[in-house]
């Protein structure tokens, strides 16, 4: 693919300017940092501790079928929030002022099954930099199947597609585990994005094994955890940590009023900082319960304009931002609830499913 740049003007970047600006100012004259607090702490000893305790409990109920299935299901929703809360953050660099930390965090990602370093490629390059963009944010490939973008082919499957998106989407975190990252290997060597070397094909391999070894093989040959326990935990688990994920991303970026940037003469015709306000939105913009479980991404203005920020002072900086928006005359993409965005996104489904 050509390399594509954004093309500003002076307003465009008045407003990218302005937004800098006043959410530093409230980091400043709060005193705060922009990284982890207590509130942050507390979900790092939260989910990590569930991961474990989860893990544990199936193998304790091993004996009794439905409770170690339960259990493990439990475990594998604490991949997902694992993921929203804390990979997420840490690969954006935005979790700990040390490298370090982030790092260490960031490969937390793994424990989905999903390679770091290629899910960074793929998440903070393509798709922050190219939000609803054709071809390049791969956040909105449907692969033939789904029709997710008016550039996309119409094929007449895609008539249904609003009938069967959610099976779909159910397989999303399962294809991570097993085939999407060899399909993101073979794409990024071919555009020399990564590099097939010993050190990376050893962390890949390391990383695999231990994911379906403490998933399948540990709790199978050393707990005798029966495999049908184990298999049905693995794919109810991903069934519905699929769904959650991508109900989760595309609420804030694929609604009725979406908007897909076109690229003409290797350009976007318009500054970053606006065409992250003209392509993402936010729902429930009050709820606490999406900020302690998706990581506020619910606030996903807020991620995108500053994803060097932790997660849990994304309610604090988005009515700035909203003001910011206004005063420079931009409308704020923002739903009352996360149904609310569900249902535009499923009427986004239907409009693009018509030739």
């Amino acid at each position: 693919m050509e390399r594509i740049k954004f093309r500003t003007d002076q307003i465009g970047t008045s407003f990218s300017e302005d937004v800098k600006k006043e959410v530093a100012a409230y980091f400043t004259s709060n005193n705060i940092s922009q990284f982890a607090n207590k509130e942050m702490l507390l979900k790092l000893f939260v989910w990590i501790s569930l991961w474990i305790v989860t893990w544990s409990g199936v193998i304790i109920f091993k004996d009794y079928f439905w409770i170690a299935v339960f259990m493990g299901v439990m475990h594998m929703s604490t991949h997902l929030m694992i993921a929203f809360n804390i990979a997420h953050d840490a690969n954006h660099a935005a979790l700990f002022k040390s490298r370090g930390l982030n790092v260490f965090f960031g490969y937390f990602m793994e424990m989905i099954g999903c390679n770091r370093k290629l899910w960074m490629i793929t998440h903070n390059q393509e798709h922050h930099t190219f939000i609803n963009v054709h071809k390049y944010d791969n956040n909105i490939d449907g692969y033939k199947v789904l029709r997710l973008t008016p550039e996309d082919k119409w094929y007449s499957i895609h008539r249904f597609q609003w009938l069967y998106a959610t099976i779909v989407y159910g397989l999303s975190t399962l294809n991570y585990a097993t085939f999407r990252d060899l399909k993101m290997i073979y794409r990024y060597v071919v555009n020399k994005q990564v590099k097939i070397n010993f050190n990376f094909v050893a962390e890949f391999l390391f990383f695999k094994i231990i994911y379906y070894s403490y998933l399948f093989i540990i709790p199978i040959y050393l707990f005798n955890v029966s495999f049908s326990i184990v298999l049905a935990y693995f794919i109810i688990g991903h069934f519905l940590n699929g769904i959650a994920l991508v109900f989760v991303f595309l609420t804030g970026h694929l609604t009725e009023d979406a908007n897909f940037p076109k690229v003409e003469d290797a350009g976007i015709e318009n500054n970053w900082a606006v065409h992250v306000i003209q392509t993402t939105g936010d729902y429930s913009p009050n709820s606490k319960i999406f900020r302690w479980f998706i990581g506020s991404l619910n606030l996903h203005v807020a991620h995108h304009l500053f994803p060097k920020i932790c997660h849990v002072h994304y309610n604090k900086i988005t009515p700035i931002i909203k003001s910011v928006a206004a005063k420079h005359g931009y409308s704020y993409i923002e739903m009352p609830s996360f149904n609310a965005a569900l249902l535009s996104h499923y009427k986004l489904l239907v409009k693009l499913g018509k030739a």
